[in-house]
């Protein structure tokens, strides 16, 4: 009877293993397959930025794009240790990147689902890119702004991770500061050589707790740009390297006020001595007229001040603004700001001169003085409205913002902004307007005048402009 029961047990048993095995297929163990993007992209980021600026996308009411437009590139930022924010920065190559944008976001932690060099897609239908106080960004126009952060769901919707491998980010290398501080750099990443902190002694530290801080970066001839800290970096009370080198940062721009960006104290490797600035008073050149370049209007040279006023639009002169005799480029004379203004206010519309080009490239001035508190905005008026809305604007925005011993050169942007302060220590430098291209500009037949100076609320101007001038 034991023997029949074992019997019976021991078949019992290996007839639920029977069954059981043939229950399992071997695949039920792998790992699921990921999903991943099924369509190619079919726009560069080049492309992309170019329709932009040229009004070539085909956009619905709201400014959203209406066509199944799909951008790729590497993500060269990362939110890991809190320098960069809710922001995703991409260029188009792995190794050095020639185009970059960013799309704004609600979320945080976005270095966990999108880690630095993966590779990404985004739908650009429904959403919006627009030039955003100075650098391209992909948005909502959901919101009280003209470009809104991307809510959670039009993210998981709209940006996919490829399933290509993370590559390493190489960047472009730069031996100045200068080159950096192009438009097409914006949004890339890039190192620049030869570099030091101008005041580390001073600052001490990248920023204070819960403080954004701007640190100046210096090369060997003298040029300077901001590197913009997070009071909230994991590093923020780091102390700063009282050395030279080189600097790994993403390159950005707020106005016309270029902010460069590390994503870790890693990217700064200062390991060599500092060096003595070198460059004697010239400004460099940056923004310096060509040699076709015209005066802008008759008087444009301030010479001759009543010839100056008869090309000024009805609305006249503020009385802060006067004939800065002697005060002009080698002692010529100049257009004098100097006073408190008590409103933010045009200074002096200019009329359009009979011989400016016909298709326009800049518009120049020399600048130089103070001013606190404020800054200069610039309008170059048009013939049509540039923006649509509740306030349609019939002309062009340049922002100086802050402005040091260096040559300027201004991109258009939306709204007069006048925050900011102007200290050229004693020199002249240039200011460019890039106006080339401009849809709607036909300076000829401006109807409000030409060109306008607007200065801020309550700031305190000793400025001179001199040689307004076009090419």
């Amino acid at each position: 009877m034991n023997t029949i029961l074992k019997f019976l047990a021991v078949l019992t048993l290996s007839l639920g293993l029977f069954v059981i095995q043939s229950c399992v297929r071997d695949d039920d163990y792998t790992t699921p397959p990921v999903e991943c993007p099924k369509v190619e992209a079919n726009i560069s980021i080049k492309d992309l930025k170019d329709k932009m600026s040229s009004k070539q996308l085909n956009l619905d009411d709201k400014g959203n794009i209406k066509d199944d437009l799909i951008v790729e590139g590497f993500v060269v930022s990362s939110d890991e240790t809190g320098n960069i924010y809710k922001t995703l920065m991409l260029q188009n190559l792995a190794t050095d990147g020639t185009d970059g944008i960013q799309f704004v976001s609600d979320l945080i932690n976005l270095y966990t689902k999108y880690p630095l060099g993966s590779k990404i897609q985004i739908h650009l239908k429904g959403l919006k890119v627009s030039n955003d106080r100075g650098a391209i960004k992909i948005g909502s126009s959901v919101g009280d702004f003209d470009l809104n952060n991307l809510k959670k769901e039009e993210i998981e919707s709209t940006i996919f991770k490829t399933c290509d491998p993370v590559v390493e980010i190489k960047p472009r290398v730069f031996t100045n500061i200068k080159d950096v501080l192009k438009a097409e750099n914006i949004n890339t990443l890039v190192t620049i050589e030869g570099v030091q902190f101008s005041q580390p002694e001073i600052d001490k530290t990248y920023a204070e707790k819960g403080v954004t801080k701007d640190r100046i970066l210096q090369d060997k001839s003298g040029k300077e740009v901001i590197l913009r800290n997070s009071g909230y970096a994991k590093w923020y009370n780091d102390n700063l390297p009282t050395g030279s080198g080189s600097i790994t940062v993403v390159v950005s721009r707020y106005y016309s006020t270029w902010q460069l960006y590390i994503r870790d104290t890693k990217d700064v490797k200062f390991d060599q001595a500092r060096f003595t600035v070198g460059g004697g008073t010239s400004s460099g050149g940056e923004g310096e007229p060509s040699a076709n370049a015209v005066y802008l209007f008759a008087g444009a040279d301030f010479e001759n001040w009543q010839m100056f006023l008869n090309n000024i639009t009805a609305n006249g002169i503020k009385s802060y603004a006067t004939h800065g005799i002697g005060n002009g480029v080698d002692n010529s004379n100049s257009l004098q700001i100097k006073g408190v203004p008590k409103a933010n206010e045009y200074v002096v519309t200019v009329k359009a001169g009979a011989s400016i080009p016909a298709s326009p490239k800049a518009i120049y001035f020399k600048l130089k003085g103070t001013s606190t508190g404020k800054t200069l905005s610039i309008n170059v008026n048009t013939t049509d409205n540039v923006t649509t809305g509740a306030n349609p604007q019939k002309y062009y925005v340049f922002n100086l913002l802050n402005v040091t011993d260096s040559d300027i050169v201004l991109d258009y942007v939306q709204g007069n902004n006048y925050s900011g302060s102007i200290d050229t220590k004693g020199k002249w430098i240039n200011v460019k307007l890039n106006i080339k291209d401009l849809p709607k500009l036909d300076l000829k037949n401006t109807i409000n005048g030409l060109l306008s100076i607007k200065v801020g609320n309550s700031g305190v101007y000793d400025l001179q402009i001199d040689n307004i001038k076009i090419d």
